[in-house]
């Protein structure tokens, strides 16, 4: 932590309510509420600061420093439920949550893609969401690149795994292109995923919320939203806090806060959980329904060569080779005391994977997914996702296995690692392949992670599409907003980060002149 963010953090107006119970601040009335420090929040909090606003913003994590040096210790200590998130179904899905000051921020790849235009004509068609198009947006993209400084990774930075990746799809003159990134200055620390080390990737714990805080807000941290407040049904006029010990997040206290306006952005898993606890949009039936997360997995391929592929950008070129079938190609590493762990295998498989990690490269895929996923409550009345990968996914899962495999075998690797529970997993010629090719799979036969949880909340044009309207107020309320990743109306087919800061910058524009 250097000495301007050092300086920052200890500012009077940043408050670790676990520690610090500022009456006068708390007793205040704020012109907004905001929930969450994400990519949605931490702009939104900065935006209308910027304009004079009295904002707070509330994070149930700690600040996320001094950076942690082991990617395991950084899980455990960024990561919601150290890293056990995801959904329920065939197969189970994990999908990280960051837990600290910055949301996922922290904990992502930090890859940046603007909304494609497809999806955007789609959104028009579908949810009536005409003033969300490519002119209304483009300024509040290129305001957010440069805030956090979006550049196309630097080749010389990257892990050798992408060396390779890069090598095989240009030798069958197929693209291969560095990904675009909130990067400055990136040393290839490798840690992008747990906190970088080197303050090379402008997160939101980095970018937006020092220049908040710089404006006037008031950050509370340790600050777990546990019901918004209500005076009538349709009119918030706070919201009630569990305060929470940061290392064991047992309630150790309760306090409220008053505001004119709440803005919830705590994130597509968690966003509709609040409203519902709140008894906020309980009758609409899209709240907590229509979950996108973009399914992935990966393959691993033993070469003869020590590679070390943890040392560089983890995730720094990808490919649209497969595009126009709804597989988009990114590159994807994990440091040594996490990575071997994250694979389907046992036995003598296992030990192998482990000892020869040095000399394995990975190159990922994910996929625009078909099916939705939906908020559920299981006999205790607890919250759960449910989520089942269709055949169809199964079978662009399977075809992206396939077509990275093949193109990897023509550089004779000692063997490749296919992320299937059905053996045979491995493949070590153009005959195994074939095999692995003609087997039939199933949905639960596949590894699969997800990294963009979408739609829980989602913008349309009624309350028979959609949970909020295209100003994102929550419909039937007065003052009630929901900007994050559930307010994304359908999967995107890219990385999420960069559409949610843009749309968040949107909506400062229009609370502005409300």
């Amino acid at each position: 932590m250097n000495e301007y963010l050092l300086e920052i953090y200890n500012r009077p107006n940043v408050v670790n309510l676990a520690t610090n119970e500022n009456t006068n601040l708390i007793n205040s009335i704020f012109d907004f509420i905001v929930i969450g420090s994400g990519a949605g929040g931490s702009v939104l909090s900065k935006e209308l600061a910027e304009q004079g606003a009295k904002v707070a913003l509330l994070e149930e994590g700690a600040l996320p420093f001094p950076w942690e040096t082991s990617a395991f210790r950084s899980l455990l200590k960024l990561y919601r439920d150290n890293g056990f998130t995801g959904t329920i179904g065939k197969p189970m899905i994990p999908i990280p949550l960051g837990r600290c000051v910055g949301g996922t921020t922290v904990i992502n790849s930090g890859t940046c893609f603007r909304v494609p235009q497809k999806v955007l004509n789609l959104w028009e068609s579908e949810f009536g969401l005409i003033g969300i198009n490519n002119e209304n947006l483009q300024d509040c993209f290129s305001k957010v690149e440069r805030e956090i400084h979006v550049e196309d990774a630097d080749w010389n930075v990257m892990n050798k795994s992408s060396d390779f990746i890069r090598k095989i799809f240009t030798q069958k003159n197929l693209p291969c292109l560095p990904l675009r990134r909130n990067t400055h200055n990136c040393q290839g620390c490798g840690m992008c995923c747990y906190g970088c080390t080197s303050g090379a990737k402008k997160s939101m714990e980095i970018s937006y919320i020092p220049k908040a805080i710089q404006a006037g807000l008031f950050l509370f941290y340790n600050a777990r939203a546990k019901r918004i407040l209500l005076s009538d049904g349709k009119t918030a006029k706070g919201v009630l806090i569990d305060v929470v010990h940061p290392t064991t997040h047992k309630v150790i206290n309760k306090v409220e806060i008053k505001g004119e306006k709440i803005i919830v952005a705590c994130g597509t898993m968690l966003s509709p959980l609040l409203l519902k606890r709140s008894g906020i949009a309980i009758d609409n039936p899209n709240l907590g329904a229509h979950l996108t997360i973009h399914p992935a997995s990966k393959i691993s391929i033993e070469l003869e060569d020590n590679i070390s592929s943890w040392v560089g950008i983890p995730q720094g070129c990808y490919s649209t080779a497969l595009e126009d079938e709804g597989i988009i190609f990114e590159g994807v590493a994990m440091p040594p005391d996490l990575g071997p762990s994250a694979v389907p295998f046992s036995g003598n498989e296992l030990i192998h994977y482990w000892k020869n990690y040095k000399n394995i490269a990975t190159f990922g895929f994910m996929i625009k997914d078909s099916n939705e996923g939906s908020l559920k409550f299981n006999i205790k009345n607890q919250p759960i996702y449910s989520y089942q990968l269709t055949k169809t996914d199964a079978q662009k899962l399977k075809k992206a296995i396939t077509f990275l495999a093949e193109l990897a075998l023509d550089e004779n690797p000692i063997q490749i690692f296919a992320m299937v529970t059905k053996q045979p997993n491995i493949i070590k010629s153009k005959d195994d392949l074939n095999i692995f090719t003609k087997q039939e799979h199933v949905p639960s036969d596949f590894e699969c992670m997800a990294f963009h949880p979408l739609g829980t909340c989602r913008l349309a044009d009624s309350p028979e599409k959609g949970v909020c309207d295209s100003n994102h107020r929550v419909f039937g309320t007065k003052n009630i907003f929901v900007c994050d990743g559930s307010s994304i109306p359908t999967s995107l087919g890219v990385n999420p980060q960069l559409t949610i800061m843009a749309l968040a910058t949107r909506l400062a524009q229009i609370l502005k002149n409300l």
